[in-house]
């Protein structure tokens, strides 16, 4: 990436931060949100303390059958692998990290791309997959729907052609021989088989659904401990269209746009004042 990406980078990012400082400087007053704290249950402190071990837990089991059909390591030792690289992972670069951890392991970088990749795709296609849903479901959100879900069917069709996926590979070719990858590149498609194969997508899949709902019941029960009010086709939006765009955002894991947008859907969908909302976004 060049200087000019990167500081154009940056200076999104700078500027995506003074934005949400402005926002919250302008919508959120201190004092409500205290009274919005008061209200919280603590009895369920607990269980906040256990759900976060499932979802990581399943994370990192997912990423070790992603991982398991080219590489012998051990699954204790890739998901605790997995687990100590997860914090790094909302860094910027985190990414490189996990298949550092990886290489620490055993694994060589240019096997442990595609399953890391995957692993991150994995999570993607699933919040595609239902945020096209519930934008079915708002009407105002619908004719964005009509089009993504038009432009996914056409990625699809050409992508499924051996030529098309042939000059798409070329291409990648093209760039890893300027920068003297061409060796791994060649060999991170060979692992691309392993990872298209359906048996094993289906379990990732399975696995990415289960961390997901972990982190919804974790919502649900947030907002319930605050006693306000719970509906789900309105939290589960706040959950999946706020991580969804959070991922298109320069910052590292979206942080701060994937918190604001949950706080701007929950008060806009859920009931919810923008102080009460940015309490349960908090906890």
């Amino acid at each position: 990436m060049s200087k000019n990406s990167n500081f154009l980078r940056g200076l999104l990012g700078a500027l995506t931060l003074v934005g949400l400082v402005v926002a919250c400087y302008k919508y959120l007053d201190v004092h409500a949100m205290w009274q919005a704290w008061e209200r919280f249950s603590w009895s369920t402190w607990g269980l906040f303390l256990v759900l976060p071990i499932f979802y990581l837990g399943f994370k990192a089991y997912r990423f070790y059958q992603l991982l398991e059909p080219i590489s012998d390591a051990y699954r204790s030792a890739v998901m605790t692998g997995y687990a100590s690289s997860q914090a790094a992972s909302l860094l910027p670069g985190g990414v490189a990290m996990r298949a550092a951890m990886m290489h620490r392991l055993g694994v060589p970088v240019e096997k442990s791309s595609g399953p890391v990749l995957a692993n991150s795709a994995a999570d993607q296609f699933l919040l595609l997959t239902v945020g096209l849903v519930l934008c079915y479901y708002y009407q105002e959100l619908r004719t964005s729907a009509f089009g993504l879900t038009a432009l996914l069917i056409f990625l699809t069709v050409v992508l499924s052609v051996r030529s098309s996926r042939d000059w798409v590979a070329g291409l990648l070719r093209k760039a890893a021989r300027k920068v003297n990858q061409e060796e791994k590149l060649e060999k991170f498609f060979e692992n691309l088989p392993y990872l298209c194969n359906l048996e094993l997508f289906g379990k990732a899949m399975f696995w990415t659904l289960l961390a997901n709902l972990v982190s919804m019941v974790t919502l649900v029960a947030v907002v319930y401990s605050l006693d306000l009010p719970v509906d789900l086709w309105a939290l589960t939006a706040a959950f999946v269209i706020p991580n969804l765009l959070g991922r298109l955002s320069p910052l590292p894991a979206g942080a701060g746009v994937v918190e604001a947008g949950m706080v701007g859907f929950m008060a806009a969908q859920a009931g919810m004042s923008y102080d009460q909302a940015a309490v349960a976004t908090v906890i």
